[in-house]
């Protein structure tokens, strides 16, 4: 039997974004068990139903202009994304519960699962009390063989509860073949797919109430009493800010090519403690340094430049415009403006995503001055400086 482990996500779906905007649409769905048009006719289906999206009294949000070079820069970005295996879900089995189910039943439920292929059973919670995540996790971890481990997942999705009118524990949604079936009642994980193989009773077992609250009717309620517009403001002001470089570096004085190395040095010795017998194992020692780019690359060449020098725009203009069309930019000397950050203004000038370039930024590129470019050279980063020319009018 594999070690037993647990992973709690917070899973509200698909549902949680499209109740803010109100425009669910409960047809549409990314989960792979949530289509129930092919559930047999031989078990009852849990009918989905529509949610009611969230009352949000004098609330709107301000949409932004979609933009041609905005869909450009998602695209350019994908180009150049490291590529990565598509994540499938391929679940066999969902398994609604609650802690108002005897503690029982639950430990014989999750070391079942154990022993089914990783990612086959999806246990399923309705929410969890305001502030009180770390002692459900902490609840939870208790009713496993081994509560270290990370391979039972445990995701909390009211939106599944609502759209398939759970109102009792357990539920379990079973696959057989291509299509889904149905069965209520504390049972073993391999009862209830017997059961759906002769296709039997829906109800098998003992139901019980769901102990904990549904995570979107307490978000419901705390959005109805919340002042929407004071907090649009304030994060408005706070973006406005924080996307403004509060750091400037000089001008290019002659043109020149520098590498730099970025480095990480570990801080503390880094160990895997004692455990179960197990001696302490030490990973990494204080004062070791890695080399970043034996763990990561740089996808893109990076242009940084000064906002303010009207000769750096210029440049990188034509940069981006050629050799560079697939550089990210980042600026210094973009102040706020009306309440816009200045990285959104030149984002519209120059029709590419811009961002600040902080102090800290500098330290781990190597950059000194501006404008520069850097790119990847091996296990190096090469930065080119060059000086802005001065441009008839």
């Amino acid at each position: 039997m594999k070690p037993s482990a647990v992973t709690l996500t917070l899973c509200f779906s698909l549902a949680l974004h499209s109740h803010l905007v109100q425009a669910a649409d409960t047809g549409l769905t990314r989960q792979p068990w949530a289509d129930r048009t092919d559930l047999a006719p031989a078990q009852r289906p849990l009918q989905p139903q529509p949610a009611a999206g969230l009352a949000i009294a004098n609330f709107s949000t301000a949409y932004s202009r979609e933009e041609a070079w905005m869909e450009a820069a998602v695209d350019r970005y994908l180009q150049h994304a490291p590529e990565s295996a598509e994540a499938t879900i391929d679940y066999s089995m969902q398994v609604f519960i609650s802690e108002g189910m005897p503690e029982g039943a639950l430990r014989h439920l999750f070391k079942q699962a154990l022993e089914e292929p990783p990612g086959q059973v999806r246990f399923v919670l309705q929410g969890f009390e305001p502030q009180k995540l770390g002692a459900l996790i902490g609840r939870l971890r208790r009713l496993f063989p081994d509560p270290q481990g990370d391979d039972i997942l445990i995701e909390i999705d009211p939106e599944a509860f609502r759209t398939y009118q759970v109102d009792s524990v357990p539920v379990f949604l079973v696959k057989d073949g291509d299509e889904w079936y149905e069965v209520q009642g504390t049972i073993s994980l391999e009862g209830a797919r017997e059961n759906v193989r002769r296709r039997g009773p829906l109800v098998v077992g003992e139901l019980y109430a769901i102990a904990e609250p549904d995570m979107l009717t307490v978000i419901e309620e705390r959005v109805r009493d919340y002042d929407w517009t004071a907090a649009l403001q304030r994060a408005q002001s706070r973006v406005a800010d924080n996307l403004s470089p509060k750091f400037d570096l000089p001008t290019v004085t002659r043109n020149s090519e520098d590498f730099f190395t970025p480095v990480f040095i570990v801080p503390h010795d880094i160990v895997i403690p004692e455990y179960n017998g197990n001696p302490e194992v030490l990973l990494a020692r204080a004062g070791t340094r890695y080399n970043i780019l034996d763990f990561t690359s740089l996808q893109v060449p990076i242009i940084v430049f000064d906002a303010s020098d009207p000769r750096q725009r210029r440049l990188v203009k034509e940069w981006i415009a050629g050799e560079y069309a697939d550089a990210d930019l980042f600026v210094v000397g973009a102040e706020a403006a009306d309440g816009r950050p200045g990285t959104v203004a030149l984002s519209e000038q120059l029709q590419r995503p811009t961002y600040p370039w902080f102090g800290r930024m500098s330290d781990r590129f190597g950059v000194r001055a501006v404008p520069a470019i850097v790119e990847q050279a091996g296990d190096r980063l090469r930065i080119r400086y060059v000086e802005p020319p001065s441009f008839a009018p």
